[in-house]
């Protein structure tokens, strides 16, 4: 039955919320920037059955493994780590940067911890070593903020980054942002 929905749109659900709709364009978009992945869980714009991406077949162009060539980085062109295979399982190096709320960065200590190696750099700076994903990193923290709290991720050994919690100006502005450069 919800085939029969409207699959111009789309909805992604992370964490259990629910983001979207959005086109088709836009779908291509987030997989292109690693945000859509064949895993991922979508369901067309008014449906409530989720599925993993790959699932449909409008969605198999899109993820069909195609990516961007690394683009060229720091002095003389030198590719970035990113352009490196770092296998999924295998350790990482994590950036978490926090909303500056007091507190948020010092309850998340216990969980941080549990995923791996962790230190608390700056007041609302952790790094951490683990062999999580980044979005494995990110839905492990995000159910321990609280609504107005933020983190941003960035997986260094990956190239890879997230973030969770942002209001969706700064959300808008951050990814502009980050697509431009990237």
């Amino acid at each position: 039955m919800d085939e029969m929905l409207s699959t111009d749109n789309w909805c992604i659900k992370v964490a259990e919320k629910v983001y979207g709709p959005y086109t088709q364009d836009q779908m291509g978009s987030f997989a292109a920037e690693g945000r859509l992945s064949a895993t991922s869980l979508v369901a067309p714009a008014g449906s409530k059955v989720w599925r993993e991406a790959r699932q449909y077949p409008s969605f198999a162009s899109v993820l069909s493994g195609k990516q961007a060539k690394p683009k060229a980085f720091g002095k003389g062109g030198a590719t970035s780590n990113a352009a490196r295979e770092v296998p999924e399982g295998a350790e990482a190096n994590f950036v978490l940067v926090f909303d500056n709320v007091a507190g948020t960065a010092g309850r998340m200590e216990p969980v941080l911890r549990g995923l791996g190696t962790a230190f608390r750099m700056a007041e609302n700076v952790w790094v951490l070593t683990s062999t999580q994903s980044v979005l494995g990193v990110k839905n492990a923290v995000a159910p321990n903020l609280q609504v107005r709290e933020f983190v941003f991720i960035c997986d260094c050994t990956r190239g890879r980054t997230s973030w969770a919690n942002f209001v969706p100006e700064l959300h808008a502005k951050l990814t502009r942002a980050w697509i431009k450069v990237h």
